[in-house]
């Protein structure tokens, strides 16, 4: 008969008395948020851009027009479910650009959700419960329509451009800084397919890479095809919004317009826009293919 070594013995019932506590121990603890933390949710918001350009008749007063910027921004004061759901800021077009908007004063409009955008806008052709739409907002457009010039061949008195935004928070201006605006709508011709569409895009979001004095100087280029239900887009399809700390940089990205000499512009802007007149549908003029609106940041 073999002769057992009580010592190893010993140690073997030791270690699968372990075995069976741990296993035990598993069971009756399993990897859960009872016994292990997980790592905190993180609720992404989903913000809607909604920019809106007006253009007076030419008999509106001063006075009609700084109560329609008051009243304007007053609605970022309207609730919804009881509390304030919307951002609003505002500013003169100072654009240099020959592509410039002949609009007379830009809002910009936040939204978290694409709900919250369609309790905004509210009545569109029909008369839906009071309850479904914002009755400030919509109080303010009785106001302002008769002081648009709805007649103008190039503006229609109104335009309305809302995107979902595709701007990381990380990029963004503190609210509480300078900014200056430069919004760019492009309207592309029948015959553009939708990858080049893409690499229309890809192009513009590339230039903030481009430098200014050996150093990066856009600090945020957010994006979006139009998604109003307004039908005030005026025939354009996606839009980008730059934000500059200042209005030298600005200059200096929008360059040949207003400066041209060596190193006072952004070549490689310069070298987009010859790239991206293939696409847009700028015959017989310029603004048809493309508009732009610069303004400083008003809160």
């Amino acid at each position: 008969m073999r002769k057992i070594n009580i010592k190893n013995f010993a140690k073997s019932i030791i270690r699968l008395f372990t075995i069976i506590c741990f296993i035990e121990f598993m069971s009756a603890t399993p990897y859960n948020h009872d016994t292990i933390p997980s790592a905190p949710k993180t609720q992404e918001t989903e913000k809607i851009e909604h920019l809106v350009l007006f253009k007076f008749k030419p008999s509106v007063s001063t006075q009609q027009r700084q109560e329609v910027v008051n009243r304007f921004m007053a609605l970022s004061n309207s609730l919804k479910d009881g509390k304030p759901y919307l951002k609003v800021e505002y500013g003169i077009q100072n654009s240099k650009s020959p592509a410039k908007g002949n609009y007379d004063v830009g809002f910009r409009v936040t939204f978290n959700s694409i709900a919250d955008r369609d309790y905004y806008v509210g009545k569109i052709g029909g008369q839906p419960d009071p309850q479904t739409f914002d009755q400030m907002h919509d109080d303010f457009k009785s106001f302002v329509g008769p002081l648009l010039d709805l007649n103008d061949p190039t503006t229609g008195g109104v335009l309305v451009f809302d995107f979902k935004s595709n701007e990381k928070e990380n990029d963004s201006i503190p609210e509480t800084e300078y900014r200056l605006d430069h919004w760019t709508l492009f309207r592309f011709k029948p015959s553009v397919t939708q990858a080049q569409k893409q690499k229309v895009i890809d192009g513009f979001l590339a230039l903030k890479n481009s430098k200014k004095e050996g150093s990066p100087y856009i600090k945020l280029i957010d994006f979006g095809y139009q998604n109003s239900k307004e039908g005030a887009d005026r025939g354009y399809e996606v839009a980008f919004r730059i934000s500059f700390t200042s209005e030298a940089d600005r200059d200096y990205y929008e360059g040949k317009s207003s400066q041209n000499a060596p190193g006072t512009f952004d070549a490689m802007h310069d070298a987009y826009i010859n790239f991206v007149k293939e696409f847009l549908d700028i015959d017989p003029d310029l603004s048809r293919g493309i508009m732009i609106y610069d303004y400083e940041v008003k809160r």
